[in-house]
C-alpha cells in the first residue's frame, strides 16, 4: 500500500500532472534507461533537508541513529508550473529540462514496487527555520495534525522528511519517499518504469534561456528519438516539446539619464 502524507490520494489525483526539473543529461539518461532517480538525502547540500537523517537521538539513555538512515531515498517534484527559482536551481548550471509527469501513471508505476519498498507520497510542510530546529516534541506541525513523537513510527519519520523552510513555500513540493528493508551506502537508487516514456511524461519543457537553434534541435531530438511528437486533435495539433516562455515578451526598459 502506498501511504499518502499531508495529502489524500483523491487530492493527489485531482490535478493531471506534476513537474520535475533536471539538467539535460539527467533527462536523457531518464528517457534512455526509463527510470526515476531517488536520491539519498545524505547527499543533499541543504543541512535543513537532511537534519533529521544525520541527527543523533537519545533513546533510553543511549545514542541511536535515525531509524531510516541508509534506507531512505527521495525524489522531489513540484505542483508549481512556472518558477524561475526551479529552473535556476535544478539545471545545475547546464541546460534545464522540465518533465510534466502524469500523476495517475506515476502512481500506477510506483504501485508495482509495493512490497519491495515502503512508499510514501507526501506534500511538503513549510515552517520557520527556528521551528524546524526545535526539539522533536516542540516542532509545531500544522498539517493536518501533529503526529505522535515516536522515532520508529513510519508516519512520524515521513512527516520529518516533509518539513522544509518557509522560504521554499513557492515550490509547493510533492516528495516521494521510498524506504528499503536494509541499509546501504548508495547515493541513490533507480526506480524503473515499465511503460513508454510518452505514457508517463505528458510534455517536455525546455530551458527558457535557450537560443532558437538549440531549442529547435532539442525539439527535433525529443520528437524523433523519443517519440514526443505532437498530440493530433480534430482541429489542431498540440506540441509535446516546447520552450518555456518564462522570459518571453519582457517589456523593453526605458532608462533616462537626465
Amino acid at each position: 500500500m502506498i501511504n499518502f502524507v499531508n495529502i489524500t490520494e483523491e487530492e493527489f489525483l485531482k490535478s493531471k500532472v506534476l513537474y520535475k526539473h533536471m539538467p539535460l543529461e539527467n533527462a536523457l539518461r531518464t528517457l534512455n534507461d526509463k527510470y526515476l532517480w531517488f536520491a539519498n538525502p545524505s547527499t543533499w547540500k541543504d543541512p535543513f533537508e537532511k537534519r533529521f537523517l544525520e541527527a543523533k537521538y537519545i533513546k533510553k539513555g543511549k545514542e541511536v541513529d535515525f531509524n531510516w538512515k541508509g534506507k531512505v531515498f527521495c525524489t522531489c517534484l513540484t505542483q508549481t508550473q512556472t518558477s524561475e527559482a526551479y529552473w535556476n536551481v535544478y539545471k545545475q548550471g547546464n541546460i534545464g529540462i522540465e518533465f510534466k509527469i502524469y500523476r495517475k501513471k506515476l502512481l500506477e508505476e510506483l504501485s508495482k514496487y509495493d512490497g519491495t519498498y515502503k512508499i510514501f507520497i507526501g506534500r511538503a510542510e513549510y515552517l520557520k527555520s527556528s521551528d524546524i530546529k526545535k526539539d522533536l516534541r516542540d516542532i509545531p506541525f500544522k498539517w493536518p495534525i501533529a503526529p505522535d513523537v515516536k522515532l520508529n513510527s513510519d508516519i512520524f519519520a515521513s512527516r520529518l522528511f516533509l518539513l522544509k523552510r518557509v522560504a521554499f513555500a513557492y515550490e509547493d513540493e510533492i516528495r516521494i519517499i521510498v524506504v528499503k528493508k536494509n541499509a546501504t551506502k548508495e547515493d541513490g537508487i533507480k526506480i524503473h518504469y515499465d511503460c513508454d516514456n510518452t505514457d508517463l511524461i505528458h510534455q517536455i519543457l525546455l530551458d527558457p534561456n535557450l537560443g532558437e537553434n538549440t531549442s529547435a534541435m532539442l525539439k527535433k531530438v525529443f520528437a524523433d528519438e523519443y517519440g514526443f511528437t505532437p498530440f493530433l486533435g480534430k482541429i489542431q495539433s498540440t506540441a509535446r516539446v516546447m520552450q518555456s516562455q518564462l522570459y518571453a515578451n519582457q517589456p523593453v526598459a526605458e532608462l533616462h539619464l537626465d
